[in-house]
């Protein structure tokens, strides 16, 4: 009997000790945020605007200013407080105003292509035999100098090195298993290496082109089936301007001028530069603490709002904005009153290199001045990378965090929120917030289809995102905010380990 007796209280205290090892979750909340996400959301208002009425929102050009004000008055209008914008010098702007590309002999084929980001414009419409430089050796390409006056070049050999397959998608089975390590100083020297080979000779054929006063430099892509990836810098002045083409279409000239058949073709671009105001800029708003002990606290969730020029940028990046956007506007409208102050952010320059997020943290969160501020900083959350819907988090490497993040997902593991990793992921915003020492999570999406047709491509448009996938992010991410700021304590940190 008594035997039984203990072993009743054993199981009746293991049973309180787990509980009280979970998260706290307000059930009752959950219900209203699925509610109101569900059954009256407004991100498809946001998303619709973002690609099909704003379109491209390549940094600091006209589409990416519009985007930016036209969320910041979004933003005021669904009364969340402290909206502002944090302006950061960039550059200059560039916007593409009409460009053509077409094969005329042997026979006529109007060409896929896009011009490169910033790309300087044609003189006029280039008519000319295409020449093959691909390849070539620096001698060569001297001894080549005199004919590239005006000249239409092709700067790569064919291409046959596609991109078929999309970056791995985490699973149920990995969620405990440990980051993959870090590379070792050798590896990573040897791929700097790699790169600044490349790099170097891009430079030397770049850098005679300019001085022969080439007309335009054409390269394939790396995607198929009329998938164009296409980025771009500014090159400065001068600089010949630059166009990406279908490989499909690159390497049939190619092809046609290695058996000496003669081809003509004929590209113009035509791009305009603005320098009136050099300025990119992030749109930052707040749901205000209310805890007099915490309320000055802050969990924070971010996306960026510029995009490449070629799509719509719709998985990159209208989504995540359109649903951060809608994760606050659920709080607002529901009269969430956060114990912390609950923050969001549309960066500007992610697609240059984490440019906004990094400017708001050496700003805000970095540095003897800052020191309170980063004291009080408890959680980042990112939305990028794939097409959502949200699955769950990187929780790079963090054990604390991803305990807590799973009881966060519990109430979501009928709509797929159930997956949440210890691998750590790269190339986006949270980065920034993880060099800093601060906790920083970006968001499993869906990467099926993602890097091999609509990371930054021509097709990345609205038909890429579903409905029932942006709601179902908004609610988990609204949700996610809630209880991050409604904890008693800041959301454990983790060592920083060999972030990139």
């Amino acid at each position: 009997m008594m035997r039984s007796i203990v072993l009743s209280l054993l199981i009746i205290f293991g049973q309180a000790f787990t509980l009280g090892a979970q998260e706290r979750i307000d059930r009752a909340m959950v219900a209203k945020i699925r509610a109101e996400g569900l059954e009256n959301s407004h991100v498809m208002e946001v998303f619709n605007h973002l690609t099909n009425v704003i379109g491209p929102r390549l940094t600091a050009s006209p589409g990416y200013r519009e985007a930016v004000d036209w969320t910041h008055e979004k933003m005021i209008e669904w009364g969340f407080e402290d909206v502002h914008l944090e302006q950061w010098e960039f550059g200059r702007g560039w916007d593409l105003e009409r460009f053509s590309v077409e094969m005329l002999e042997p026979r006529y084929l109007p060409m896929i292509g896009f011009p490169k980001g910033w790309s300087a414009s044609t003189k006029g419409r280039l008519v000319a035999e295409p020449i093959m430089l691909g390849g070539v050796s620096p001698v060569e390409l001297q001894a080549l100098e005199e004919r590239l006056e005006g000249a239409i070049v092709l700067g790569r050999p064919i291409e046959t090195n596609f991109i078929r397959e999309d970056r791995p998608q985490p699973l149920m089975e990995d969620r405990l298993t440990p980051p993959a390590p870090v590379p070792s100083t050798s590896q990573q020297s040897a791929q700097q290496a790699e790169r600044q080979r490349r790099q170097q000779a891009e430079r030397t054929l770049a850098d005679a082109l300019q001085r022969a006063g080439a007309g335009v430099i054409l390269e394939p892509t790396r995607g198929e089936h009329g998938t164009l990836f296409v980025t771009g810098r500014d090159p400065g002045e001068g600089a010949v301007p630059s166009v990406v083409l279908a490989a499909e279409h690159y390497n049939l000239v190619a092809r046609l001028l290695e058996q000496q058949i003669p081809v003509t073709m004929a590209v113009e671009v035509t791009g305009e530069y603005f320098e009136d105001d050099t300025n990119a800029y992030n749109v930052i708003a707040e749901l205000g603490g209310t805890d007099p002990e915490i309320g000055d606290e802050v969990v924070m969730v971010g996306a960026h709002l510029d995009s490449w020029h070629t799509g719509t940028g719709a998985t990159d990046n209208a989504d995540g904005s359109s649903v951060v956007m809608e994760a606050l506007r659920i709080l607002k409208a529901l009269e969430v009153r956060p114990r912390r102050t609950i923050r969001i952010a549309l960066w500007g320059g992610e697609e240059q290199g984490l440019l906004g997020s990094r400017e708001y943290v050496q700003r805000h969160l970095q540095g003897d001045d800052n020191e309170g501020a980063h004291e009080k900083f408890s959680v980042y959350y990112n939305l990028d990378n794939g097409f959502v819907p949200i699955y769950g988090f990187y929780m790079e490497g963090n054990e604390a965090a991803r305990e807590i993040m799973d009881d966060y997902l519990e109430p979501f593991n009928d709509l797929g929120a159930n997956i949440s990793t210890m691998a750590r992921i790269g190339s986006t915003d949270h980065l920034s917030f993880i060099r800093a020492g601060l906790p920083g999570f970006q968001a499993i999406h869906d990467y099926t289809g993602y890097d091999v047709r609509t990371h930054h491509t021509n097709v990345d448009t609205f038909e890429r995102v579903e409905e029932e996938d942006l709601k179902q992010a908004a609610v988990v991410m609204a949700s996610v905010l809630y209880h991050s700021a409604m904890r008693d304590g800041r959301m454990p940190r983790a060592p920083v380990v060999g972030v990139p």
